[in-house]
């Protein structure tokens, strides 16, 4: 459950995924904006927050649930790298799979099944940092 058996093929979509959000979304942005990646950080986020506010419109609750999830994990990925230096993204993005990595791997190794598994878990990534 916790993360469905994670792989590396999921991993490498994530991967992906986030190497697009810097290298486009942050760093295209910027030089076409001419903008520090700093301000075009601020100016996505911003985006992010006034488009959640207006999901609501969105009809479909399962279209709605999966744009709101992924621009909300996009805002927290984003944010994430606002605390990271950015210019060492791929780092960044590497620990991150490991997190998500050992997470399910600490579920399907250890905890499935067992009384207050998901509460274990929870409790185990309060210990991993990205």
């Amino acid at each position: 459950m916790a993360l469905c058996g994670f792989n590396q093929k999921m991993l490498e979509g994530l991967t992906s995924f986030h190497e697009g959000l810097v290298e486009h979304g942050l760093v295209e942005h910027s030089r076409i904006r001419n903008q520090t990646i700093d301000e075009t950080l601020h100016r996505e986020l911003d985006d992010m927050n006034r488009f959640l506010a207006e999901t609501h419109r969105i009809s479909n609750p399962q279209t709605r649930e999966m744009i709101e999830t992924l621009t909300s994990y996009t805002k927290a990925f984003y944010t994430l790298m606002q605390e990271k230096d950015v210019d060492k993204y791929k780092e960044v993005i590497q620990r991150l799979s490991s997190v998500y990595f050992s997470m399910d791997s600490k579920y399907y190794s250890e905890l499935e099944g067992k009384p207050e598994d998901m509460k274990q878990l929870a409790e185990y990534l309060n210990e991993v940092k990205v």
